[in-house]
């Protein structure tokens, strides 16, 4: 599925009459029992629980592709879904059946409601202009799983009629959608069998995926993290060249780039400097045939790490980071701008003298235990200006 495509199935949605045939539940227990189910038709819903329902639902077809959600192309089509999408009213062996294969297939530990909603939805025509029109010949008719882990909730005081302020029970409260499908996908604007959009926050539960699918496990987000990345260190990327990689691929997703692909790769490795003599043969070894997401690439940040040091910084100032060896030990160089807190102390960025209280003498860092260089836009400008400083402070190797 396409942004586009996607967008138009969360508007309808997200309307307070979406086009919701029916919802079929049911709730298991940590020790994977069947505790209750319902079929219901959604219009039978009080207000209360359709409110419920429908915030559930529009969540799980939320995300983003390549990260949360994946458009994965089927083998065949499935079997098991395909009595269920035309099930007009309630069908206890049909629906037993389905709950048998999520039970018997979905690892967990916490109790979970599984929701599972038939969508149909009268597609209007387009015209070339976009615009909607009010007749069409398309019905969209899908099936929309998603499975809610309940959590217990925490210990705390309340009040009751007749025993004033005791512990209140605590009680299991079903939370947001982690793992599902809409299947059909919706490609076109027509229903597409031979795809499914398949979402999960976290780790694709595979037994879960395979028992209605045919068709290879996604790569998650995390996956192609660990393999790109992995591709990264083995081109011997230096460190101010890895801090740059998060500013590059800002760049391609704002020119509307989804996936990295092999030959965009090589141009991002050879822009920060890495080693692509055998490129290729690295490239083969370790990505293959992983597709890589941009969305599920990209960072907010730039995190840097150290045995005993963690900082996050911006990935449009990523570039500004250098490092420095001073006296046979390696420092890390970050300008600093506006305020400085520390452990929620403010204090002002400002000179070097200033802050450090060290002159240009050579002699007097020697006596530091412990410097602190802090830089703000007045020191720096170019590459030259950041040497000098650092120079005239800690001398020359």
């Amino acid at each position: 599925m396409d942004k586009s495509n996607l967008a138009e199935i969360r508007k309808i949605l997200r309307k307070n009459d979406p086009p919701i045939d029916w919802i079929y539940g049911f709730y298991v227990s940590p020790d994977n029992e069947l505790c209750w189910q319902s079929f219901r038709k959604f219009l039978s819903f009080d207000e209360d629980e359709m409110f419920r329902h429908k915030d559930n639902i529009k969540k799980a077809v939320a995300g983003t592709q390549g990260r949360e959600l994946f458009s994965v192309s089927l083998s065949s089509q499935s079997e098991k879904l395909f009595a269920l999408r035309h099930m007009e009213d309630e069908d206890t062996e049909l629906l037993e059946e389905f709950t048998g294969h999520v039970i018997a297939s979905y690892q967990h530990t916490d109790p979970y409601y599984a929701m599972l909603a038939r969508i149909t939805y009268d597609v209007p025509a387009m015209s070339s202009d976009r615009r909607k029109l009010e007749d069409g010949e398309v019905v969209y008719q899908s099936l929309l799983f998603s499975i809610c882990p309940a959590q217990l909730s925490k210990p705390t005081l309340g009040y009751n009629d007749g025993e004033g302020v005791t512990e209140l029970t605590r009680r299991w409260t079903i939370g947001a959608p982690t793992e599902g499908f809409l299947y059909p996908s919706f490609n076109d604007r027509i229903g597409d069998l031979n795809e499914v959009l398949y979402r999960s926050k976290k780790e694709i539960t595979g037994e879960l995926f395979r028992e209605f699918f045919d068709a290879d496990l996604p790569v998650t987000a995390s996956m192609q993290k660990d393999a790109f990345n992995t591709l990264m260190d083995s081109l011997n990327v230096k460190m101010e060249s890895a801090a740059a990689i998060q500013e590059d691929l800002a760049r391609l997703e704002a020119e509307n780039f989804t996936v990295l692909e092999k030959n965009d790769a090589l141009k991002l490795a050879e822009r920060i400097g890495a080693d692509t003599e055998n490129f290729d043969e690295i490239y083969d070894d370790i990505i293959g045939d992983i597709p890589l997401a941009i969305p599920a690439l990209r960072e907010n940040s730039v995190v840097v790490s150290t045995d005993s040091a963690t900082i996050k910084i911006p990935f449009d100032r990523a570039s500004f980071i250098k490092t420095r060896v001073i006296d046979g030990v390696t420092y890390i160089v970050i300008p600093v701008d506006g305020a400085v807190i520390v452990n929620g102390i403010p204090s002002v960025a400002g000179d070097i003298e200033k802050i450090t209280g060290v002159t240009d003498s050579a002699e007097d860092i020697d006596r530091q235990d412990d410097v602190r260089v802090v830089l703000n836009e007045d020191n720096l400008g170019r590459d030259d200006d950041l040497t000098e400083l650092t120079d005239g402070i800690f001398g020359t190797e």
